[in-house]
């Protein structure tokens, strides 16, 4: 027998009653052998021979699209041969991958079964090649480009008897995009104030003129060289050829003098720098995509590269956090500033400190202002008290702090959640 081709347990089960047969049939006459190993024999050589003549097939695997961490999705395998014949599927699962679903009521279920080998985690899937495709539920539980594959066919005959394993080395990738979490009303308010002020602070920058166009602003008209013309002329700034941007930086930080490493319920080793980076990915990909979808184009620049986003075009982003690795905060100028450590994450913006958890919706404002509010860039506390001992009018109360207003925004209806 081949390496690939060998006896199930029932037939190593039929091969020891064989056996038995046979020293019986040596001790008390040839009838013995001829009731009992002959067709044992004549079983055991046409499972040899169905199984034999299996041909390798050939796997097209269809994978979900890429999506958040902890999104379930599901393959589709399709099976090809010349002859179709019944096998038993193991699609090789990678570290930080699952095979289970949700049913409708948000209950785990897995389709397709789920073992575990000395080579790692498969799912096992009954199906019949050159028939129709099979399908199993897979759900990252990590960030990061996934590897699927290779898969082991495993065809049996008929009785059950011997099985062949054919090896397909198809290997896909599955795409888990860090989580994107829902910022604040108030604190998306912020961020866009971040960028509009951006844009005005550029208007200081006389670019040229040109001529006037229907829908020109008249406080941009350059009377006197328009008094010189027959037409008139507009003046042009820097920020009308660049729209609100806001360049975001992010990395992170580590205490290199643990050295602690930590194994995750989903296998592996998982270090401080590794769920810093996650930290990191998922402020990051909250924030950005925040601003992107208020109308904002956003540079983020991390330790693996820079890489640019705008309306409607962000899966680059998204793609480039999937893999993004831990690493210091880049050098240059940035308007906000994600840090992220092993205990918590930082975003800094407007020459303020929050903490990454009080900034999403839903998240304890009232504990970052009873912490003693946000800390500035150089390190000092700025206290809310003088802005309470100040006049209690609606225009006093509105300038101490958007987030202090957070409750208000939300009771505007300014909610609103993001996948």
């Amino acid at each position: 027998m081949t390496p690939n081709l060998r006896p199930t347990r029932r037939g190593y089960a039929i091969l020891a009653v064989g056996t038995g047969a046979l020293a019986a049939g040596a001790a008390f006459g040839p009838r013995t052998l001829d009731a009992v190993v002959l067709p044992i024999a004549v079983a055991l050589v046409a499972a040899v021979v169905q199984v034999w003549r299996t041909p390798k097939p050939s796997i097209e695997r269809r994978l979900p699209p890429a999506d958040e961490v902890g999104t379930t999705g599901v393959v589709e395998l399709v099976l090809d041969a010349p002859d179709p014949y019944p096998a038993t599927v193991r699609d090789r699962l990678p570290t930080g991958v699952r095979n289970e679903a949700r049913d409708a009521d948000g209950e785990t279920a897995t389709v397709g079964d789920e073992t575990t080998t000395a080579g790692g985690r498969e799912a096992v899937i009954e199906a019949t090649v050159g028939g129709d495709a099979v399908a199993y539920g897979v759900t990252p539980k990590r960030r990061g480009e996934h590897e699927i594959g290779p898969a082991s066919v495993v065809a049996t005959d008929v009785l059950g008897l011997v099985e062949r394993t054919h090896e397909v080395e198809t290997r896909d990738g599955l795409v888990a995009f860090p989580r994107v979490r829902s910022l604040s009303g108030a604190v998306r308010a912020d961020l866009r104030a971040v960028s509009r002020s951006r844009s005005a602070a550029g208007r200081d920058e006389f670019d040229g003129l040109r001529e006037y166009v229907r829908g020109d602003a008249l406080r941009d008209v350059h009377w006197k060289s328009s008094a010189k013309r027959d037409d008139l002329v507009v003046r042009e700034f820097t920020a009308d050829a660049d729209p609100e941007h806001v360049t975001v930086a992010a990395g992170t930080v580590t205490d290199r003098a643990r050295g602690d490493d930590e194994r995750t319920e989903n296998g592996g080793e998982r270090t401080e720098n590794d769920g810093a980076a996650d930290a990191m990915a998922e402020a990051a990909a909250s924030v950005c995509l925040a601003l992107v979808r208020d109308g904002a184009g956003v540079t983020l620049v991390t330790p693996s590269g820079t890489v640019e986003a705008t309306a409607g075009r962000h899966r680059e982003l998204l793609d480039h956090l999937a893999v993004v690795e831990g690493g210091a905060v880049p050098a240059g100028p940035a308007d906000v500033e994600i840090v992220a450590g092993t205990d918590s994450t930082a975003v800094r913006f407007d020459g303020r400190r929050h903490d990454f958890e009080t900034l999403v919706d839903g998240g304890d404002a009232a504990g970052e202002r009873a912490s003693g509010s946000a800390e500035s860039d150089e390190g000092v506390t700025e206290s809310a008290e003088p802005e309470e001992r100040a006049t209690g009018s609606a225009v006093g109360q509105e300038t101490t702090s958007t987030f202090g207003g957070r409750g208000r925004a939300d009771e505007r209806g300014s909610r609103e959640v993001y996948r």
